[in-house]
């Protein structure tokens, strides 16, 4: 296997396969850097995969009222995790040439970073663009972290905006 390097990535005849990862932890922002990091490829052929994070606590009532109130609050989180993503997803392709293709994941419980990596994997992507993002706990690390240790490209791992919201 050759090592290819970002000046040789650039000349190449082909387009880029840049997946853009949106995980929910992006900082206030994050959409236009990403796009401004994307105009370092001539021709990059975008793919937008967006994690959809919407927990699903255990329901354990037998009252029918309740279950329909439980499902009406996970579709409003959901649709609310949906409206904030979208806007993220919007700034990112308000510029490019090309439309990227938006593909939506959902995850509840398990891991964001294995669904990236394996999305990574499946697609062929030449490079992963993803913003950093703080620890989820003590023993699971930081997103991007987890990412790089797991996918099989190279991954560009934007840090957080100083206009940002710290940590």
């Amino acid at each position: 296997m050759s090592a290819v390097t970002l000046p040789e990535r650039r000349r190449s005849p082909g387009a880029t396969r840049v997946l853009v990862a949106i995980h929910g932890s992006e900082p206030a922002g994050w959409g236009p850097e990403a796009h401004q990091t994307m105009t370092m490829w001539t021709r990059p052929s975008v793919r937008i995969l967006a994690i959809l994070a919407v927990p699903c606590p255990p329901f354990t009532s037998l009252i029918p009222a309740a279950a329909r109130r439980y499902r009406s609050a996970r579709a409003a989180w959901e649709a609310a995790e949906r409206a904030r993503l979208q806007r993220v997803i919007d700034e990112i392709a308000s510029g490019l040439a090309v439309a990227p293709e938006v593909v939506w994941t959902p995850v509840s419980y398990r891991d964001p970073g294995r669904a990236i990596a394996g999305h990574a994997r499946a697609w062929a992507a030449d490079v992963l663009l993803i913003s950093a993002a703080p620890a989820a706990g003590l023993w699971l690390g930081a997103l991007h972290d987890r990412i790089i240790r797991r996918v099989h490209c190279p991954v560009l791992v934007t840090p957080r905006s100083a206009s940002g919201p710290g940590w």
